[in-house]
């Protein structure tokens, strides 16, 4: 793994972040709320201009950013005496409040559909995958990758027989899941092995060890590259939660990866090619997206901030801060927990991948 790329994976994840963030922004400048600041990164501040009231601010870590919206932590802290002109998000009717909120998931899944559109008229998308046994992509967390195998690498014996063709390869490896496999590889000229052993997949019904074959590209023409743009983003928007969903009740293998397992897939993007590099950065965006607007009522997502709207408009009475604070540490817990459990899974799995 190449800890060369750190800053470049910090840079994608800090746009992501921005992105998110720059959404609430507009959509609280735009219905009057007053904004204080808009800051990419966090820590000491390194740079910063003040236009029309708000404070534009550089800070040393470039771990995303965040708005600074006038009201919003008010009911976790109480109100602040107001200023002169100075408006409050809570002063919002609630179909406004909501859209503020739902304005920083709808920029991320705005930039998927972009890249996806760029990607395909740009780069290209997958026309034709390879019949010949070289590997195009490696699943981070899967038995390949804690093999140790890379794009590029070409399987040339399994189980001490010579594979001529990937379907020679998938035949095999699909009807021996949990079966110990061994499987001699040519990287570069230089010839080793190694063993995997296939996972059940409930959803193919099948061994799997994350594999998929080298492919060569087409680039779309612009009115085919929206449509694909479009019919990708829809297809992630419904596919992501049905996933999710799947995993939780036991229909799919549970790959979900935490901040280390990013980096992984990021590093084998890479390697693969621009077009998985920029079609995962789309892909994180819309899990991004989707992900904050979960309908937990825990006011650190936004679905969550949203849920306790409504909750509270059909008590007709405000949740106290009190309430929302203990809510708050509830989902500060979770979600601490949740990459505690991702880390540790990721970093076994790194682990496997480095033993020979």
């Amino acid at each position: 793994m190449n800890i060369l790329l750190v800053p470049l994976f910090i840079l994608v994840l800090g746009i992501i972040v921005v992105t998110h963030e720059f959404g609430h922004f507009l959509a609280a400048r735009r219905f009057g709320v007053t904004v204080h600041e808009f800051s990419v990164g966090f820590g000491p501040v390194i740079g910063k201009m003040e236009r029309k009231g708000v404070q534009y601010s550089l800070r040393a870590l470039p771990l995303g950013g965040f708005v600074k919206i006038a009201g919003m932590d008010m009911a976790l802290e109480g109100e602040p005496p107001k200023q002169p002109g100075e408006r409050f998000f809570w002063e919002l009717p609630l179909l406004r409040r909501i859209l503020v909120i739902l304005a920083g998931p709808v920029n991320n899944l705005l930039l998927a559909l972009v890249i996806y559109i760029l990607v395909a008229a740009l780069i290209g998308i997958p026309h034709h995958f390879k019949s010949e046994p070289v590997i195009g992509v490696v699943e981070p967390k899967s038995p390949a990758y804690e093999a140790g195998l890379s794009p590029g690498d070409r399987i040339v014996e399994l189980n001490g027989a010579p594979v001529d063709s990937w379907e020679q390869l998938t035949q095999v490896i699909h009807n021996s899941p949990r079966q110990t496999l061994t499987l001699k590889i040519e990287r570069n000229g230089v010839l080793f092995t190694r063993e995997v052993k296939p996972f059940y997949d409930p959803a193919l019904k099948a061994g799997r060890i994350g594999l998929l074959p080298a492919y060569t590209l087409r680039r779309l023409p612009w009115t085919e590259a929206v449509k694909y743009g479009f019919l990708t983003t829809g297809s992630g928007l419904v596919g992501i939660p049905v996933s999710l969903y799947h995993m939780l009740i036991g229909k799919e293998r549970a790959g979900v990866a935490g901040t280390l397992g990013l980096f992984a897939f990021f590093d084998q993007a890479l390697k693969s090619g621009f077009y998985l590099f920029f079609s995962m950065i789309a892909g994180i965006n819309l899990f991004f997206g989707l992900f904050n607007l979960l309908p937990v009522p825990l006011p650190l997502l936004d679905g969550g901030w949203i849920t306790i709207f409504i909750l509270e408009r059909l008590r007709k009475k405000e949740f106290t801060a009190e309430q929302k604070g203990i809510a708050q540490m509830i989902g500060l817990a979770v979600l601490l927990t949740l990459f505690v459990v991702l880390t540790y899974s990721d970093l076994v799995s790194m682990i496997r991948r480095g033993l020979p």
